[in-house]
């Protein structure tokens, strides 16, 4: 095939070249990496022409059969890994994607142009040219929400970053109204981003007058995410109806296991000294077979300032001891002997606390 190409370009190119605009329309109806292999100048700078890429990424559309209106996102990734790609493979950048290009493409292919618009948005937006990108949108007429929200979707999982966020409002999107419909910002990404620690993301939506679900995305924030995340949970939560106070947050804390320390003491700081604190340590302790941390975070709170006169409150006529001594087993013994250990340090009565118990904590 190269021994024909070859032909073929001596024939066309010389002694008598044919119009470029007609060997232009060539060499995109065959194989142009091939005629790029040749090395020929002439060739080359016809590879080169925005009418040429045009021409050819119609021909690779019309060879993927790339449908009017893409079904699904899929569909979108999928036109542009077999009509952009292998333009870009050739050229070696991304660069001949241009105002030019899509300038061509609306005037002498705009049935194509439509076609395409979804995935030339995608790749403009994953490389961040989105100037090129809201050019699109402007001259297709682009709906965002196609697909129903999951477009808009796809892009957010993919950059998930204040910019793209801004583009997308900037380019006509009612982020609160797509909200509210529960077609994009729904619990899967706000969970994403709770547990990446993207408080300026839940920021952005909640400039937006947008009630985040503060309580739920709580619960995933405790083990999987920052301080600062939690701060801002528990602030943007204080204007809903599900509102959440320190001291509930510090009993969610104690009864979650996977509770990272730094997120359980910043919580303590939070919290004023009460009878919560008395639960909590109880708490700790019931779950120290299941959290490794968990003597350390009871520490935590035995050295905040005013913290032993609670932990040695009694609860509904009961010590501490008396209440771990209930839920002791033979597998958390070894777990549990520290905490009471601490606790008769702390002055805590050790009546009726069983022999082999006493045993464990001399």
């Amino acid at each position: 095939m190269v021994n024909t190409v070859s032909a073929s370009a001596s024939a066309f190119i010389a002694p008598d070249p044919l119009p470029t605009p007609i060997l232009a329309r060539i060499i995109a109806h065959s194989d142009p990496r091939k005629w790029h292999a040749l090395g020929n100048a002439s060739v080359r700078a016809i590879i080169s022409l925005t009418s040429f890429r045009c021409e050819w990424v119609y021909n690779l559309a019309c060879a993927a059969n790339v449908p009017a209106r893409p079904k699904t996102t899929d569909d979108i990734i999928h036109t542009a890994t077999v009509v952009l790609d292998p333009v870009t493979k050739l050229v070696g950048s991304d660069d001949w994607m241009s105002e030019n290009l899509i300038r061509a493409l609306k005037c002498h292919r705009p049935s194509l142009f439509t076609a395409l618009a979804p995935c030339l948005v995608w790749t403009f937006l994953l490389h961040e040219r989105r100037d090129l990108a809201s050019m699109v949108v402007t001259h297709s007429r682009l709906d965002l929400c196609m697909l129903d929200g999951r477009f808009v979707r796809a892009l957010v999982e993919n950059r998930p970053l204040v910019w793209m966020l801004e583009w997308l409002e900037h380019n006509g999107l009612d982020i609160h109204d797509l909200y509210q419909q529960d077609k994009c910002f729904n619990m899967s990404i706000l969970t994403s981003w709770v547990m990446s620690s993207r408080v300026d993301l839940l920021d952005y939506l909640a400039q937006r007058h947008i009630s985040l679900p503060a309580r739920s995305l709580l619960e995933y924030a405790l083990s999987h995410s920052t301080p600062q995340t939690v701060d801002f949970l528990v602030v943007h939560g204080a204007s809903n109806r599900n509102r959440i106070s320190w001291n509930d947050l510090l009993m969610m804390a104690c009864t979650d296991a996977k509770t990272r320390l730094d997120v359980f003491q910043h919580i303590i700081a939070n919290t004023e000294p009460s009878i919560v604190w008395t639960f909590a340590a109880c708490c700790l302790a019931s779950h120290a077979m299941l959290d490794d941390s968990a003597y350390t975070k009871f520490s935590a709170l035995r050295g905040t300032p005013n913290a032993e006169h609670w932990l040695t409150r009694s609860l509904r006529g009961r010590t501490p001891i008396e209440c771990l001594c209930e839920r002791l087993t033979y597998e958390n013994m070894p777990f549990m002997s520290p905490f009471i250990r601490d606790y008769l340090e702390l002055g805590v009565s050790s009546a009726g606390m069983p022999n082999i118990v006493a045993a464990l904590c001399q």
